[in-house]
């Protein structure tokens, strides 16, 4: 395994955890980073699985932990035909029963919850946990073009701090720039999804209040306006990332942004937005063109993780929770990949990444459409989820937009490749091994019949 080398084109959490996997198996990792970290990225409220995940394959929670972010039990909203505040907590314990709780109460308890993240340190954390794993890390240095010889990408030209370029070969590539989409715009396979397209306006402010207690600024809330929407995120115990979300691909002007965010009824006392650091001056911020797929999500030689594969839109929080899912499942295809010397387990990721895609995808249409309540919503994704999940269309709907349904397939996916893995180093013939046991099983059920005819 240490003989196979990956390139992977982008530092967010995509490619650094797909980076620490990789290394954690003894794969030979070079990552590049057009930037150098720690640096600004909106995307702050994260959801429980994408910490599942990190914990279970990389044991980061303790590490993050110490950093004091918010926790996040939930999301509060103000959307759909009534304007009464509606609240999708994470622990069902929590369900009608949070607000008799203090907040001494609620953040002592063991209640299921996430972290509202600064994205700066959270991201710069991943980062070095890949550099720590044994991954070379070169940040500030760009990918330019894939390398090819025929069909297959056998490596990446790229430029570094001092603008020499160079080639690193590779027997795979893999694209994590985010929304850069290096290699979807290089090979032409970029596709908008041209009704969920967006421009976000948004600035962070320091000394707001919270909602009422005990959620208070452990909680995320989501607001519609007439506009579209506004989001309020608190991610530390002062700090609070706040955005105005519209369809008319334009940006706001600061007094714009003032005037919604003050008819949204989210916590804003009018006071002015924090000039953050890298900012150039400009509070304001803006990010726009949300929502875009590509025509496929690998090839030979290559893949796509994260933002760098397709996104729907922010309206679930599901960025950082798609490019970590990503990250571990395209580590468990690109191990077998090597292991096989083929390519074919690239497909399975590839179809799983469709599949969850295309779940979002539908979500995020049926939210903007006129009927958004919860109830409706259930009937809209009850095929997507397991029977066993639709005690509630609330419990439905959390286990699917708290990345719980898809964290449950990827451990399935793991378990599965582990199994095979142990399999071939057996020497083990699976399909025979498995028709084996379906002949054992069917001579078993035929000594049950006979034995209780005789009865």
């Amino acid at each position: 395994m240490s003989t196979m080398r990956v390139v992977i084109a982008g530092g967010g959490p995509a490619g650094s955890t797909l980076g620490a996997l990789l290394a954690k198996e003894g794969v030979d990792v070079v990552l590049v980073e057009k930037t150098r970290f720690p640096r600004h990225h909106v995307g702050e409220a994260l959801q429980p699985a994408a910490f599942e995940l990190l914990d279970f394959h990389l044991d980061l929670r303790k590490k993050f932990e110490q950093f004091g972010f918010a926790k996040k039990f939930g999301a509060l909203y103000l959307w759909g035909e009534s304007r009464e505040q509606w609240s999708v907590l994470f622990d069902d314990r929590l369900d009608g029963n949070w607000e008799s709780l203090s907040k001494e109460e609620l953040l002592a308890g063991d209640f299921d919850h996430s972290w509202q993240v600064d994205r700066a340190t959270f991201d710069r954390v991943l980062l070095e946990e890949a550099a720590e794993r044994g991954v070379e890390v070169r940040l500030e240095t760009s990918a330019l073009r894939p390398i090819l010889e025929g069909e297959r990408v056998v490596g990446l030209e790229v430029e570094g701090p001092d603008g020499e370029k160079e080639v690193l070969t590779a027997d795979f590539v893999v694209d994590a720039t985010g929304q850069r989409c290096f290699l979807g715009r290089s090979f032409e396979l970029t596709e908008n999804i041209e009704d969920l397209q967006a421009t976000a306006t948004y600035a962070y402010f320091d000394g707001l209040g919270g909602v009422e207690a005990p959620l208070d600024r452990n909680v995320q809330l989501v607001v519609t306006v007439p506009e579209g929407w506004v989001w309020w995120i608190p991610i530390s115990e002062e700090r609070t990332s706040i955005g105005v979300v519209t369809g008319d691909k334009q940006k706001l002007t600061p007094e714009r942004f003032k005037s919604i965010v003050q008819r949204s009824r989210v916590p804003y006392d009018g006071r002015d937005p924090v000039l953050e650091e890298g900012s150039r001056g400009k509070p304001f911020r803006h990010a726009k063109d949300w929502s875009y797929s590509h025509g496929r999500f690998v090839g030979p030689g290559w893949m796509m993780v994260g933002d760098a594969a397709c996104f729907t839109d922010p309206i679930l929080s599901g960025g950082v929770d798609f490019a970590i899912r990503g990250a571990c499942n395209a580590h468990v295809a690109l191990l077998r990949a090597f292991e096989q010397k083929s390519d074919d387990s690239l497909l399975a990721y590839e179809s799983q990444l469709s599949k969850e895609f295309a779940a979002y995808l539908r979500l995020a249409r049926y939210w903007y459409a006129n009927n958004r309540s919860i109830d409706g919503m259930f009937w809209e994704v009850r095929s997507l989820i397991p029977e066993d999940s639709l005690e509630t269309p609330l419990r439905a709907f959390k286990y699917l937009t708290s990345g719980r349904l898809d964290a449950d397939a990827h451990f399935r996916i793991f378990t599965d490749a582990q199994e095979a893995r142990i399999f071939d180093q057996l020497g083990v013939n699976r399909k025979a091994l498995k028709a084996s046991l379906e002949k054992a099983r069917e001579r078993i059920r035929k000594r049950r019949m006979k034995t209780s005819t005789r009865h």
